[in-house]
């Protein structure tokens, strides 16, 4: 999970035009933040990983529409485990 996002965001990042920069920057700043978390073993609920692993797969196979999805259901569901690294609606 972390390699799919960590690839995907390089992608994004060196594509993005300049006026997207802020958001880029927050993005990786999240990314490093869910990165630390998982390292630190804070993510409490099991299934949260694996849920977080279906959204990397989905963003690597560009079904934008299934990771929105699974990060809808994680925020709804799991908003103790969300902290800083998601971005809330």
């Amino acid at each position: 999970m972390v390699e799919l996002l960590s690839q995907d965001m390089q992608r994004v990042a060196s594509k993005a035009p300049a006026t997207f920069a802020p958001q880029v920057k927050d993005t990786q700043k999240r990314l490093g933040l869910l990165f630390d978390h998982l390292n630190n073993g804070e993510l409490v609920r099991p299934d949260t990983v694996e849920q977080l692993t279906a959204a990397a797969e989905a963003i690597a196979a560009r079904n934008y529409e299934l990771a929105s999805k699974v990060q809808t259901e994680i925020f709804r569901d799991k908003v103790e485990e969300c902290g800083q690294w998601m971005v809330s609606y």
